[in-house]
């Protein structure tokens, strides 16, 4: 936000600090912020993408009446998991979330056989036949597991690997891909669109890289296809531009700067705000 120079106020300290529009992505927060609009403190009320997954959860929160605009990750995600809550699904708004490319940046190093593998789902018989046949093309997996990490080592990995294999049975976004493209690595996602369970609830996923495009990376559903996708990925190797994409894409500052615009078209639509700008 500060990068586009929007004017915000972040965690304001009392209510005179509030501004007519407050996005709320926090529960405690959101709670506070409804009732605050309720009693007519706030203008417009933005929620998401982390307050709740599915229209139930959180008592229900997101369906509160106060509440103006829903953020989602992803299209997939608004399309399947909220396609049953019509008067909410209606004021959801796709908005994804950037990526620090100062942060998540290459450094230059040398880059020769080393593949990473992100296991986030699926179990480890899975994997360790992914790693054999990452061998078989001569090149040397490196694994990390989703929840067993701290970010230096990931980062250190990315910066060090030609291609990254992702295992993840859905993602609402994947940020982790995205790290991955701002550091140019090339992903080779596995996409099953399977049946699931996710918090006591069960569906058909979809998508496990939501966002991925033929600038970053490439999908598989099956060990029948991985073969055939690592070998394509090799031989495209230098074809791929996946800092190019996230530079054009999905920095902090352009999806911030969506986001923005994405709440200021919704509040005017509704209020009439910023009509004069």
């Amino acid at each position: 936000m500060r990068a586009i120079g929007a004017d915000f106020n972040h965690d304001p300290r009392t209510f005179k600090q509030l501004a007519r529009i407050v996005y709320a992505t926090t529960n405690e927060a959101l709670r506070q912020a409804a009732d605050l609009k309720r009693a007519g403190r706030v203008d417009f009320l933005v929620a998401g993408p982390n307050n709740a997954l599915f229209p139930e959860e959180a008592d229900s929160m997101l369906l509160d009446p106060a509440i103006d605009l829903v953020i989602v990750p992803s299209g997939w995600v608004r399309e399947l998991f909220w396609a049953s809550a019509r008067q909410l699904i209606e004021k959801t708004r796709v908005c994804p979330s950037g990526v620090d490319t100062d942060a998540w940046k290459p450094s230059g190093s040398d880059r020769e056989s080393q593949c990473i593998v992100y296991w986030k789902s699926g179990d480890e018989k899975f994997v360790e036949e992914i790693e054999t046949l990452l061998e078989s093309r001569v090149l040397e997996p490196v694994r990390i597991r989703y929840g067993h990490y701290k970010t230096p080592e990931y980062k250190q990995l990315l910066d060090k690997s030609v291609l990254g294999v992702f295992v993840s049975s859905f993602e609402t976004q994947g940020i982790a891909l995205a790290e991955a493209w701002s550091m140019d690595v090339p992903t080779i996602v596995w996409d099953p669109r399977d049946k699931v369970s996710h918090r006591g609830h069960s569906f058909t996923a979809g998508s496990s890289a939501p966002w991925i495009s033929d600038s970053t990376g490439v999908t598989w559903a099956s060990m029948a296809d991985f073969s055939g996708t690592l070998d394509y990925a090799i031989r495209h190797r230098q074809a791929f531009r996946p800092r190019d994409w996230v530079l054009e894409h999905m920095t902090d500052a352009s999806c911030a700067a969506f986001l923005v615009s994405t709440i200021k078209h919704e509040a005017t639509r509704k209020l009439g705000l910023f009509s004069s700008s």
